[in-house]
């Protein structure tokens, strides 16, 4: 319900000489009539706020400035809006915030078994078994304001499919598992909660990455990441311009964020530093204001796509935090999706029915990550694009023909071989040679063993023999 002028508690009075003034505890009264209060962020901070309709949004005292002036200009008092201007920065400080009602921060992220997509004109509810449309009147909870998608949305019980789902079948190959693989995937970065225990970034490579000692951008990444962000509020970083201590302060982070992208990440960037934020939670550093901390149930998902394999320091810790996933290069500088579908996706081109198919795949994508979680499926040329990474593509070849599985070789032997075959390849040092070779094991699921015996030094690459 909208409040009539007269409604509204007012701030200001005339002394007896006809001098204009506003009360400050008054104008606080007004600013609550009009939704304004303060929401508990950590036990040392909180946050201005917005209430209204039962949506919450963060605001800033230049809301207070518009709201106050559009007030005092439709009650005729351009007096008081003159007196209000010279003394504006006295009248509404951070203090005196402090003296505004306290509210609950709204929670609204979803259940471990649901998700909410909310449209302009309804909302759609997904489990694993269904996607209902409703109307705002049966939500019973408030929500950010953020949170609503700027576009309504046409419910169809057999949707045709769209462009958008064609191009993510096209880039998986139009292999079914693979198509389900990457649907989880967006479904897992689409579902607003972290209940279910799947900590991971997702990883997103080309399938041809490091082959022929080249990057082959163009696949559909970065297309993957603005989808989301039409669905979600994501945040998206250029990772080649990431460095290693300087980019931990997350300015543009919002305690609304969903999803944080790294997007083409700086090469020499090890998943190490991302563990505290998959895991633990993020603290966010905001200029000219004190930082808070989002705990890890409520904090962002993370999205990092590279053309090149994502260092780490190896071993199960490093494992369980990555699900990587290799997309198809049907796409290239030559032939994008512009190309083939005749327009850009999300732009002026795309019609109401476009947009319905998109956000219904979006959903089905949820829908899938709530019955599967995050599928796995088999790499593609991962394993060998990452020892190509960590040594050269012919000592990949090399050992792929000469190591012998679970038998003990010389190592001096064996360095010499793969130099008489390849002398155009310079290996520095033995303890290079032997990083080659430890890649090689773990690459391949193996242990990689040592020992000298009568002056040789031996090896072995151990690989379990499972039970038939």
């Amino acid at each position: 319900m909208i409040k009539k002028i007269k409604d509204y508690p007012t701030f200001w009075e005339e002394d007896e000489k006809g001098k204009p003034k506003i009360s400050n505890i008054r104008l606080l009264g007004f600013l609550e009539s009009n939704g304004f209060a303060m929401a508990k962020v950590s036990e040392t901070d909180q946050i201005l706020v917005k209430m209204v309709n039962n949506r919450m949004s963060r605001v800033d005292e230049t809301v207070v400035d518009q709201i106050i002036q559009e007030h005092l200009i439709s009650c005729g008092q351009y007096k008081i809006l003159e007196t209000y201007a010279k003394g504006m920065a006295g009248y509404f400080t951070r203090r005196k915030s402090n003296l505004l009602r306290q509210i609950e921060l709204v929670k609204d992220r979803d259940k471990s078994d649901s998700s909410n997509f909310y449209f302009l004109n309804c909302y759609g509810k997904i489990t694993d078994e269904e996607i209902n449309v409703l109307g705002f009147d049966s939500l019973e909870m408030p929500i950010w304001e953020n949170r609503i998608i700027r576009q309504e949305y046409v419910h169809m019980k057999q949707p045709e499919i769209g462009q958008f789902e064609q191009f993510c079948k096209n880039i998986t190959g139009d292999q079914e598992v693979r198509f389900l693989a990457l649907k989880t995937i967006l479904g897992y970065l689409l579902h607003r909660n972290k209940d279910v225990g799947e900590a991971k970034a997702i990883i997103l490579y080309d399938e041809n990455m490091c082959l022929n000692s080249q990057a082959h951008g163009g696949t559909g990444k970065t297309l993957l990441s603005q989808a989301i962000s039409k669905c979600r509020e994501v945040e998206i970083f250029d990772g080649k311009e990431i460095k290693t201590g300087s980019w931990f302060k997350n300015q543009r982070i919002e305690l609304t964020t969903d999803v944080l992208v790294y997007d083409d990440l700086n090469q020499n960037v090890s998943l190490e530093n991302f563990y505290a934020m998959i895991t633990s939670g993020i603290e966010v550093e905001k200029k000219r204001q004190q930082s808070f901390f989002i705990k890890h149930e409520d904090s962002p998902k993370i999205l990092i796509t590279s053309n090149y394999p994502v260092k780490g320091p190896g071993g199960s810790s490093d494992i369980r935090r990555r699900h990587e996933f290799e997309l198809s290069n049907y796409y290239d500088a030559d032939f994008t999706p512009e190309m083939e579908f005749g327009n850009r996706f999300f732009g002026n081109a795309w019609d109401q029915e476009e947009w319905s198919k998109f956000f219904y795949f979006m959903m089905s994508c949820v829908q899938d990550y709530l019955r599967h979680g995050l599928s796995e499926v088999e790499p593609i040329n991962l394993k060998k694009a990452k020892l190509i990474d960590g040594s050269c593509q012919e000592f990949v070849e090399f050992a792929n023909e000469y190591v012998e599985f679970n038998e003990w070789q010389d190592k001096r032997d064996f360095e010499t071989l793969f130099q008489e075959s390849y002398p155009e390849i310079e290996v520095r040092s033995p303890h290079i040679f032997k990083k080659w070779l430890f890649s090689f094991a773990i690459e391949n699921s193996a242990s990689f063993d040592q020992k000298s015996s009568g002056g040789n030094y031996l090896f072995r690459i151990k690989k379990e023999v499972k039970d038939v």
